[in-house]
């Protein structure tokens, strides 16, 4: 299996190509302006009747209605986004990130990482198709069609109570995938993998919700020991009092996720009940929110026996779900004498008992663990231990930063194509962690070599020294009613978008304005985001390759007797043969015959071509279409002046509609790009396409489905 060195980190970003940049900005601006429309109109419609139910965060669907006193706003705000203008960037590191970008899409293998490690192997899509199916087939079995149509009918139930379908996906069907662990003995020979899945139901998103706030209400009330972070560890050990005289018992629960079992959540569950009031509404969804599938190749699988019910790792509730089974578990431990917390599957006590007594301790946590299904590796009698990033030491009432064996530490390297305030804020910030990690200079200065070198080599100035932490109380600031505008950042734009976007509040929102309230500098902020980093590079690329093998194994179309053309005369088809492809953004050109002048239309059809081209020219046919399209608008003006004309047709560009998995619409982003940046192209299309909504996401929608 051959190496794939890359050398640095791959959250390194590289500049994009403008294309990328603008279509981004496009995406961006779009969000912004939806956001202000929507707040504008319930400012200036007090009245309108919303109701009060909780949506849990899913954001509305609808189309926010044109504001006029934003219209001025926002034909400025096009105007900014045309006139972004460019510049040639010639810096060392971005280059070797544009030659590695080139060299990763130029690759012919997957790059698939590894799982512990920085380093990322070569494979050919039939090699990884094989370790990715042995590895799906040790867990899962096929899943018969009846038991997806009962987990979406389940989905569709609980939104549709809660008055949320229409603004919930269905569930996306996301391939399953691997990463490979290097770091086990013998993996040259025989390699071993962790099994990714990525498919979860955005049901998820509500149980998490209702999940935390159980979970608030637990240990508010019982003072349980459920760490949040290292930080909450580390005040914990401090309380510790003459720690030469107590010894720890840390403990791992193994495969903490996937052990647990529905029964053992509907336990805890009735355990969270006398903390707080779960209605059996709550409790469906929370149970329900476990149903999962796994996706591979189009066919779906679940867990082998007679049940879907699963915590997944990278599920919406799957921590919290975690943290409750947690502090049922701490409930059965507190009659030990020992003072016992958890972060997730790691567990820590600490005992000032004999260290006989304290085996017999170890005893019992590995029978009430066991009485629950659960299996763990503990240790006890240890007085320095190794857990989360801080290794804690009771002999000197110490504590430092800890990192595994073989960890590559890499940092976003100074020139990479970040926002400037994200490069700036990295050094500091690594000097502030370990310095919360360190009981003291000493420890942070044993501590801070391989982070120092890290930094070095990313090429930062910067030299960690120990900063005391001080507690200083945090002001609580108000941030519910600001706006903020997140255009991305890259170095070869030479605009000042932040400077220009903060220019144009000022100027459409004077003190006198109506909507001065609601828009000013103090509601409306600027931040920047970021374009693709190495490692969406590399698993585009990884898409890409694995969707080719597919084609590549199936049939050619004709010989599927899937046709690309269906015309009765072939030398009549619009596109020449071609007049079946989907998902595509087309052009009309119209030719007057008269003055040998052409006007062009530009429009997107998800179906196939020839059902979008049926309906133009019905529009041009009758007349009561006539004002179904700006196309249609100017066919019917040419024939009502009797002037002779013709229509040709082309493809344009390709691209996917609509789906769950990446909550965007391609298609209808490229079309925005080309009527707004190629204005060549669409002479006719006179409607501002920036804030429209996209038409395609209504197919993924539970009401609809």
């Amino acid at each position: 299996m051959e190496k794939f060195n890359i050398g640095y980190s791959t959250k390194n970003i590289p500049l994009p190509s403008q294309n990328d940049f603008l279509q981004r900005l496009i995406e961006k601006t779009e969000q912004f302006l939806r956001r202000m429309r929507w707040k504008a109109y319930f400012f200036l419609n007090p009245d309108t009747s919303t109701s009060a139910k909780d949506t849990y965060g899913f954001k509305s669907t609808k189309n926010p209605p044109p504001i006029d006193e934003l219209k001025e706003f926002e034909e400025d705000m096009l105007k900014m986004v045309q006139s972004t203008k460019f510049k040639q960037v010639n810096n060392p590191f971005l280059n070797k990130l544009k030659d590695d970008t080139e060299r990763i899409k130029n690759e012919s293998k997957l790059l698939i990482a590894a799982d512990k490690t920085t380093n990322f192997y070569k494979l050919e899509p039939s090699a990884y198709n094989d370790l990715l199916e042995q590895n799906i087939t040790k867990s899962y079995k096929k899943a018969h069609s009846s038991t997806i149509r009962d987990i979406h009918s389940e989905n569709k139930k609980i939104a549709t109570k809660l008055g949320i379908d229409d603004r919930v996906d269905t569930t996306a069907n996301k391939d399953a995938f691997i990463t490979l662990k290097d770091h086990k003995p013998n993996f040259a020979n025989k390699p071993t993998c962790r099994l990714i899945n990525p498919t979860k139901s955005e049901v998820g998103k509500i149980s998490k919700q209702i999940l935390d706030r159980i979970n608030s209400n637990i240990t508010r009330a019982s003072k349980f020991n459920q760490w949040k972070n290292s930080t909450s560890v580390i005040e914990w050990f401090k309380a510790i009092e003459n720690k030469k005289h107590h010894s720890f018992i840390c403990f791992d629960i193994v495969e903490f996720y996937p052990s647990i079992s529905q029964d053992l959540l509907n336990r805890a569950l009735d355990f969270a009940s006398a903390y707080d009031n779960i209605t059996n509404d709550e409790r469906n969804i929370i149970i329900h929110a476990k149903n999962s599938i796994l996706v591979h190749k189009q066919h779906t699988w679940q867990k082998k026996g007679d049940t879907t019910f699963d915590v997944t790792m990278g599920s919406y509730d799957g921590a919290e779900t975690c943290e409750l089974v947690g502090s049922f578990l701490l409930s059965q431990l507190q009659d030990l004498d020992v003072n016992i917390g958890l972060y997730r599957d790691d567990g820590l006590a600490i005992s000032n008992a004999t260290p006989r007594q304290t085996e017999n301790i170890k005893k019992h946590i590995c029978r009430v663990f066991n009485q629950n299904g659960l299996r763990i590796t503990i240790e006890a009698n240890k007085h320095i231990i190794n857990f989360l990033d801080v290794t804690f030491n009771l002999h000197n009432n110490t504590y430092q930063p800890f990192t595994k064996p073989n960890t590559t530490l890499q940092y976003v390297h100074r020139e990479s194509n970040h926002p400037p305030i994200t490069k700036k804020n990295i050094p500091a910030g690594i000097n502030k962690r370990l310095s919360s990690l360190s009981s003291d200079k000493t420890s942070f200065d044993q501590a801070a070599p391989p982070y120092q070198k890290a930094l070095d080599e990313s090429g930062y100035h910067y030299t960690l020294h120990y900063e005391p932490t001080t507690t200083t109380k945090r002001k609580n600031r108000q941030r519910n009613n600001i706006l903020w505008y997140n255009p991305p950042f890259s170095k070869n734009v030479n605009s000042n978008i932040g400077h220009r976007f903060l220019t144009l509040v000022d100027k459409h929102f004077p003190k006198n304005h109506k909507l001065r309230k609601i828009f000013n500098r103090n509601t409306i902020k600027i931040s920047y985001s970021c374009m693709n980093n190495t490692k969406q590079i590399i698993d585009n690329h990884n898409k890409h390759i694995l969707t080719s093998s597919k084609h590549a194994d199936k049939p050619s179309d004709n010989a599927n007797g899937i046709k690309s053309c269906n015309c009765r005369q072939k030398n009549a088809c619009p596109l020449n043969g071609n007049c079946l492809q989907s998902s595509v953004i087309y052009q009309a050109t119209v030719k007057r015959h008269d003055t040998n002048t052409s006007e062009t239309y530009i429009g997107l059809t998800e179906n196939d071509f020839k059902t979008r081209y049926r309906n133009h020219i019905a529009s041009f046919r009758h007349a009561k279409h006539r004002n179904s399209t700006e196309l249609s608008k100017h066919i019917w003006t040419l024939k009502d002046s009797n002037i002779d004309h013709s229509v040709s047709w082309r493809i344009i560009s390709s691209r996917s509609a609509y789906n769950s998995s990446s909550k965007r619409c391609n298609l209808c982003l490229r079309e925005k790009f080309l009527i707004i940046f190629r204005p060549d192209l669409s002479s006719l299309n006179k409607r501002n396409e920036l804030v429209s909504s996209c038409r395609h996401r209504n197919k993924a929608l539970l009401c609809n489905n």
